[in-house]
């Protein structure tokens, strides 16, 4: 989810006119340091002074981005969204899957020299899960009973419940590994990781906020530049040109049309990744005209998702049926997509009650690029079957705060996940963020059996009759996957995108020569 208020292109161009780094440093007989190699990079939103370095406060792009020059987390994932070692070395289940030990690296230092160590990640998950920390991490991290340390370089994690995917729950935007005994007031701004580069400048609603080296980084000739500069550039408009001028050197989180320029510039390259990364129409299933699976499904059958991906994501991306969970993820269908059916929508509608249509109100903002797009096309498509919608358009610097989870009709957007994650983290019955109000005992009865499954074909087909059961009865409606998509200077080297969206690695981009 993003927060992200307007950064004018006009106010952008003034700003980048400051160095933020000085040239060559004297150091006396004519000598000269080299001038240091910048990074300058361009997420695509906007936090003000809502932005932090804290990953249990983790919100939005720039968060991510900054969290990810600075810390590291035990695991990451790999395009698959198989989990991948990152502190971790090693990982392994007592044979239930419900206790998981987990073998850090060794060798590995914080910034300010302390060596990382068990007591670090027992320290980072417990303050996850006290609710007296407030973070929205709880509900990813709710199998977890216990965390100790077995030894220096052990940790061990007990589960209330056995979880055989255990590895990919710590694969999230808020799981990286903090420094134990960091006052707590200095996290937000002056975090302490294990990552490739340290916190020179960060003040929440000042750009740009500026990192540099971290000359003992455990990955040998790693980073591969000395300062990065990192600066938050809401308007797509605005960060088109940037790239296009070399005001700046990546531009993350492009919009998915209106790129014909930048494919055309020879100074440009732009760089893409096939992602699971969704935009939604949710609705409240528990009140009313919504409440009834007939009225859901007509909803659903007046969407053209050839139209969806033409008009609203410019062809970058695949075809989605209503399942966050993409095709070629583990564990996903294959099945062919709905087909859109008006007079299918209007018998359903008939059968409900409604043979004269009905009319609803949808709420969506400019938050996530691409909602307002999917939201009128929508609002054209569903006309066909007598739905007439009202689009209320609200300010994007106050949707996730005062819309989402609070309006029965809304566009939402969720990054990609693996299959169970897609499906536990929006649609469980106890889920925190449940933003479609689905309460179905199926469903929920499904993902535990698949947790608790360790057969992988048995398991898989668990998770596939639940992504089967709430295509077909929840309340969200899933037209396409989105691709993710940036760009670079032609001179930038090493720069590539994750489709998890919050997972971001800076440390071997460099410049070409």
């Amino acid at each position: 989810m993003a927060h992200f208020p307007e950064l004018s292109r006009r106010a952008f161009v003034a700003a980048t006119t400051t160095a933020i780094v000085a040239g060559a440093t004297s150091f006396g007989a004519g000598v000269q340091a080299a001038t240091p190699k910048t990074l300058r990079i361009a997420a695509g939103e906007a936090d003000g002074p809502k932005g932090t370095l804290d990953p249990a406060f983790s919100t939005d792009d720039p968060d991510s981005a900054r969290i990810s020059l600075v810390y590291e987390r035990l695991v990451i994932q790999d395009d698959t969204f198989t989990p991948q070692p990152q502190l971790a070395q090693s990982w392994d289940h007592n044979g239930a899957a419900d206790e998981w030990t987990f073998k850090l690296r060794s060798g590995v230092t914080f910034h300010d020299g302390e060596a990382l160590s068990a007591k670090h990640v027992v320290y980072t998950f417990k303050r996850l899960l006290d609710p007296a920390t407030g973070s929205p991490a709880t509900p990813s991290l709710s199998a977890i009973a216990g965390v100790e340390a077995a030894d220096d370089l052990t940790v061990r994690f007990k589960l209330k419940s056995p979880v055989v995917e255990f590895p990919s729950y710590l694969v999230n935007r808020f799981t990286y590994i903090l420094r134990e005994g960091q006052p707590e007031a200095d996290i937000r701004t002056k975090g302490i990781g294990t990552g490739p580069f340290k916190v020179q400048q960060f003040t929440p609603g000042e750009e740009p906020s500026v990192f540099v080296k971290n000359e003992h980084y455990w990955r040998p000739g790693l980073p591969k530049v000395d300062v990065v500069e990192l600066r938050s550039i809401p308007d797509p408009a605005a960060r088109i040109a940037a790239i296009s001028t070399g005001q700046v050197n990546v531009v993350w989180d492009l919009p998915r049309v209106g790129l014909e320029g930048l494919e055309k510039n020879p100074k440009v390259k732009l760089i893409s990744v096939r992602s699971p990364f969704v935009l939604t129409l949710s609705v409240w299933a528990d009140t009313p005209p919504f409440n009834d699976v007939r009225v859901r499904q007509a909803l659903k059958y007046v969407v053209d998702r050839d139209r969806v991906k033409k008009l609203v994501i410019g062809g970058h991306g695949a075809i989605a049926d209503d399942n966050p969970v993409a095709p070629w993820i583990h564990f996903g269908l294959t099945d062919p997509a709905r087909q859109r059916d008006v007079a299918k929508a209007k018998e359903l509608l008939a059968a409900a009650g409604h043979p004269d249509g009905i009319d609803i109100e949808l709420f969506t903002s400019s938050a996530t690029p691409g909602m307002i797009e999917l939201a009128t096309l929508y609002q054209s498509l569903a006309a066909d079957a007598g739905i007439r919608v009202k689009i209320t358009r609200t300010p994007e610097s106050e949707y996730w705060d005062n819309i989402w989870l609070k309006q029965p009709f809304i566009t939402s957007s969720w990054a990609g996940r693996d299959a169970d994650a897609a499906l536990s983290v929006p649609y469980l019955s106890d889920a925190k963020w449940n933003e479609t109000h689905w309460r179905n005992p199926e469903f929920d009865a499904l993902i535990k059996q698949a947790r608790q499954t360790v057969d992988d074909q048995a398991r898989g087909d668990l998770y596939r009759k639940a992504q089967q059961l709430l295509r077909e009865d929840g309340g969200v409606i899933i037209p396409v996957f989105v691709d993710s998509i940036a760009a670079s200077g032609s001179d930038v080297t090493g720069v590539k995108l994750y489709p998890q969206g919050h997972q971001k690695d800076f440390s071997e981009v460099d410049f070409a020569g």
